[in-house]
Order: structure tokens, then C-alpha cells, then sequence
């Protein structure tokens, strides 16, 4: 079994199992016909970031990470800081000029940013057209990335 379908099969495991120990993941593992030793499945714990948390029962078991919140804000002051060339509007349309290969990490951000208030976004691999759903929405956005890629 590769890696990818391990990790994703341990995964449901911990979904389904009260898993205290490495070696319990050996023998659920080996009630489904995979056979992995204990320092597999250490590297498989390492490369997974799983965590310990309180098991209801008592003891600690295996959970996965718990996701922190993307700050996208200050990712994509960051970024915009370093990135960006020009910002030109025209009428919903906003169009960011960056350095090469930043467009496609900056129009991620600035969708997650101003998803309320866009339409859509298309990039290249310098470029991000933003459409806003109306001409003031375009001139806050604008605004908004023209202050922070100023912010320097």
C-alpha cells in the first residue's frame, strides 16, 4: 500500500477507532489486511502532524490537527506589499498588474477577501481581472488594495 492511501485510510481509522497507541494502529491496520510496522506508522504520526487529545473513556487518543484559521488579511498585506505593480479600475472591472508569478497567490487571496462583494476573478501569471458585483464595490476594492499594497 502507498503512502497516500495509508495516511488516507488511517484517516477514516481515527474517525472510527478510539486509537490510544502506535501499535493499535498496527493491528487495525492488520484486520484489514495491511501489514505496517510500529516505525511506519511513527513516520506516518510525524508526517500527518496528528495530535493526542482526551479520549472519552480516559487516556489519550490520536486526532488529527486542529486547523488554524487562515489569516488571510494579513497574507494578502504581505503580498500585495511585495507583489503588486499596479491597480486600475474600470467601471466593476479591477485589474492588478503583479510581478510574475504572483497572480494566481494573489487572486486566491483577494477572492477569499472580497468574495461578498465579487463576482468573479481571472489570473495569469501576472495578472488578476477582478469583477465586482457593482462600480462601488470595484472602487472600495480598489481602495482597499491600493492601501495595503502602499503599506510598505
Amino acid at each position: 500500500m502507498r503512502k497516500q492511501e495509508r495516511h488516507r485510510l488511517i484517516t477514516e481509522l481515527l474517525s472510527e477507532y478510539d486509537v490510544k497507541k502506535q501499535e493499535d494502529f498496527v493491528e487495525i491496520l492488520a484486520q484489514q489486511d495491511v501489514t505496517v510496522t510500529q516505525a511506519t506508522i511513527s513516520r506516518d504520526i510525524k508526517e500527518m502532524k496528528l495530535i493526542k487529545v482526551p479520549a472519552q473513556n480516559g487516556g489519550y487518543r490520536y486526532s488529527m490537527p486542529r486547523k488554524e484559521p487562515e489569516d488571510v488579511n494579513e497574507k494578502l498585506t504581505d503580498l500585495l506589499k511585495d507583489a503588486v505593480i499596479s491597480v486600475d479600475q474600470m467601471e466593476k472591472f479591477i485589474n492588478v498588474k503583479t510581478l510574475p508569478g504572483n497572480a494566481s497567490a494573489c487572486a486566491n487571496l483577494l477572492e477569499k477577501q472580497f468574495s461578498k462583494v465579487l463576482f468573479t476573478t481571472m489570473n495569469d501569471d501576472d495578472g488578476v481581472l477582478m469583477i465586482a458585483r457593482t462600480e462601488e464595490d470595484a472602487d472600495w476594492i480598489r481602495h482597499e488594495i491600493l492601501a495595503k499594497s502602499q503599506n510598505k
